[in-house]
């Protein structure tokens, strides 16, 4: 065991470093898969003691490194992290388990099954909007999967890296399982350039893109948790009053920043006016976050705020309805009011982009199945929601939606479930994670089949005899006939 350096790399010559980084984590892959997952396990323990026991150090470095209220700090970021380690910590062993398959008739006398190995040393990009749970989440379980990480998390962020340096130090894990690479885009390309056995990347559609097109030369996968673009559909038999704090809090929480935000709400026909004003008075009581305990932050970012002002103004010159909020006027504060849009059409980018911001557009749609179709109308699936007291007809809504992931009554909070798989269809990514499949995608399968030998030989041996082959046959047309 040692001490993790707590600095960052070279600020001057960054991208120098990574080849000697990946060396370093090649060298402990051996001995880290060959510890027995309990001791693995039993690290992960510690590592969760650690961060549970310094939450408010990791909420304040959150607040001021992604402008977060202190509740989505401690309940999108560290709730979910610390849980995931929990889950896995009861689940892994079982998870991970040797798994017997059966095996046909003429291999009689053998047993099949199929073991899990890890890939080797894996490469996490993990993106500024959920910074912790978004990164140590893969982390985690490629680190119980018997991998080493070494994680490059956003160029954003000033004070998180240190820390989660000195989490995974002083919970006592080896040196060089988990290693914190710090730097911008040409950093990240050097990490893929020194080929890491799979890379897992968070963030937008078109880095994800450029991710995946530089892995492809070298034959590397990657799982790509990408856009989203999510869609809420509220029946009119739904409980309205609930369905619109869903919808404002999934639209806004986090100002918007969120890859499952809800950034379209289709509303049928006779309840759309009842809904847009209880919508309205919900955004309306929301609270400016001055002092982390308010409702709304600021955005985090000078491109994304930028942006939503962008789809705002193409909106409103199309002819969006403002029903509340407003188009800010740029300046150093990066709030963005939350803004409810209504008379949107499709020509408008707000409903062809991802917003990730605070912009909610309200539509109205007739029948279920127009409201299907207006749902799977975008290049994105992500996630989507359904609200109906018939939770009947909501499911059958559900399975028709082409989403990764669907909630009921309820929204976003599939993310914070990590019995749950989760990752998105179409443009929004590729691969699971969270789960028995957050372990499997860190892990390669091995299929083996075990005969104890007894016998000198074996009827499909050389040499091929007549009567064999004659007995094989009718053994064949019994089975199969």
């Amino acid at each position: 065991m040692s001490v993790y350096p707590t600095s960052s790399p070279n600020p001057v010559n960054p991208v120098e470093s990574v080849s000697e980084i990946m060396d370093q984590a090649r060298r402990q892959a051996a001995e880290w898969s060959s510890h027995p997952l309990a001791l693995r396990l039993r690290m992960l323990r510690n590592w969760r003691s650690v961060i549970a026991g310094n939450l408010d150090e990791w909420v304040d470095i959150l607040r001021a490194d992604a402008s977060k209220t202190h509740m989505d700090a401690l309940m999108s970021d560290m709730y979910p992290t610390l849980d995931a380690i929990s889950y896995y910590l009861r689940e892994a062993a079982a998870i991970l388990a040797p798994s017997p398959r059966p095996v046909p008739l003429l291999f009689w006398g053998t047993r099949g099954y199929v073991v899990r190995q890890p890939l080797g040393v894996v490469a996490v990009f993990a993106p500024w909007n959920f910074p912790v749970q978004l990164a140590l989440v893969p982390v985690i379980t490629a680190l119980l999967a018997g991998n080493c990480v070494i994680l490059k998390p956003s160029e954003h962020l000033r004070h998180l890296p240190g820390l989660i340096r000195r989490s995974l130090a002083d919970a006592g894990l080896p040196e060089y399982v988990c290693q914190v690479l710090e730097g911008g885009p040409d950093v990240g390309s050097a990490l893929i350039e020194a080929r890491p056995d799979k890379v897992f990347f968070t963030g937008s559609l078109n880095v994800g893109r450029h991710v995946m097109e530089h892995a492809a030369r070298h034959l590397i996968p990657c799982d790509l948790e990408l856009s989203g673009k999510d869609a809420m559909i509220v029946c009119a038999d739904a409980h309205l009053e609930r369905a619109a704090k869903a919808a404002v809090w999934g639209g806004f929480f986090n100002a918007g920043q969120v890859c499952v935000s809800i950034e379209r709400v289709y509303v049928q026909q006779a309840v759309f006016d009842h809904f847009v004003q209880l919508v309205k008075q919900e955004v309306q009581a929301l609270r400016h976050d001055t002092e982390g305990y308010g409702d709304i932050a600021a955005m985090t970012t000078h491109a994304g705020y930028a942006n939503c002002r962008r789809l705002l103004a193409d909106a409103i010159e199309k002819g969006a309805q403002v029903v509340c909020g407003a188009l800010p006027t740029e300046g150093p504060d990066l709030f963005f009011p939350p803004t409810v849009l209504t008379n949107i059409s499709a020509s408008m980018l707000i409903m062809q982009e991802e917003i990730f911001g605070p912009l909610l557009p309200i539509l109205p749609f007739s029948t279920e199945q127009e409201a299907i179709a207006l749902a799977n109308d975008s290049p994105f699936g992500l996630g989507a929601s359904v609200f109906s007291r018939d939770v009947r007809r909501a499911n059958e809504i559900a399975r028709n939606l082409k989403t990764g992931t669907c909630y009921v009554n309820d929204v976003v909070r599939n993310l914070a479930n990590m019995r749950l798989p989760f990752g998105g269809m179409k443009a929004s990514g590729i691969g699971r994670y969270h789960g028995p499949e957050g372990l499997y995608a860190f892990t390669q399968t091995q299929a083996v089949m075990l005969d104890r030998g007894r016998f000198r030989t074996m009827p499909h041996y050389f040499p091929y005899k007549r009567r064999t082959y004659e007995l094989l046959k009718r053994l064949m047309r019994l089975l199969y006939r």
